[in-house]
């Protein structure tokens, strides 16, 4: 069945659906901030968009309103970049968990699609109370997108360093899949292409995303492609999937108690 967008229904539709037996909802929490200069600020929003999409239609959910405003600083700057606190972003997790408990939804299903809320998600979990929280599964594994970076070097052959942290070649494809209007491949440019491990330092040291890629990018997006993206969707929805099974297992491995 369907995901149901739960801003399209009035009250009564809602309660009538959880009353039902249709108690899970799934929302993305994505951002609004630099893709290089070939992708736009909505990016991470509209990865979350689509994804959230995916995973509710799986598990007959309803679908929630994307949070388009995450946690940034890292890109502060780059101009039209908008952030939020981590206490605010705590702030805004633990008031949406609450809202959605007091309706009676028994599972609230967290997807991070931007890389910097993962970490701070996952702290929002820890500091519910234990009612709210054992109604969520968040997904907080930041390993989730270098497993789409490996199918892109498996696959495609495509090198980690040109699939990226931000902006390079998978995260491209992901959008060229969905929102191929929005992506101008003739401004794609490489960024930084070295080692991930000095890029994850860099993007959290002083200056920033800036101060790594003047560009904002980090990988390269030549070889992108929509049918890269496609492939790209299956892993993400199934890799998705398994977190949120685990979870209710309560498996180790859900990184719970979901490009760059």
């Amino acid at each position: 069945m369907a995901a149901t967008e739960l801003d399209r229904l009035t009250w009564p539709e809602v309660r009538e659906q959880v009353q039902a037996g249709r108690d899970t909802v799934v929302m993305a929490l994505g951002a609004t901030e630099q893709h290089g200069r070939h992708m736009p600020l909505a990016t991470d929003a509209l990865l979350g968009d689509h994804l959230a999409c995916l995973v509710a239609d799986r598990l007959d959910a309803f679908l929630a309103p994307t949070l388009r405003i995450g946690c940034s600083a890292h890109h502060v700057g780059f101009a039209g970049t908008m952030s939020l606190s981590e206490e605010t972003f705590h702030a805004v997790v633990a008031d949406v968990v609450s809202s959605l408990a007091s309706g009676d939804f028994r599972r609230i299903v967290l997807i991070p699609t931007h890389g910097g809320n993962f970490g701070p998600l996952a702290a929002a979990v820890e500091r519910l109370g234990g009612d709210e929280r054992a109604r969520v599964v968040a997904l907080t594994d930041l390993g989730v997108l270098f497993q789409i970076a490996q199918v892109a070097e498996r696959e495609y052959g495509v090198p980690l360093r040109e699939g990226g942290l931000h902006a390079g070649e998978w995260e491209t494809s992901l959008l060229l899949a969905i929102h191929p209007e929005l992506v101008s491949m003739e401004r794609a440019e490489a960024g930084f292409t070295g080692d991930l491990e000095e890029a994850m330092a860099g993007i959290f040291a002083s200056g920033g995303v800036a101060a790594l890629s003047p560009n904002g990018a980090i990988g390269d997006p030549a070889r992108a492609s929509a049918e890269h993206g496609r492939r790209y969707w299956q892993a993400a929805t199934q890799l998705a999937l398994e977190q949120i099974a685990a979870a209710e297992r309560g498996g180790d491995d859900a990184g719970a108690a979901p490009p760059a």
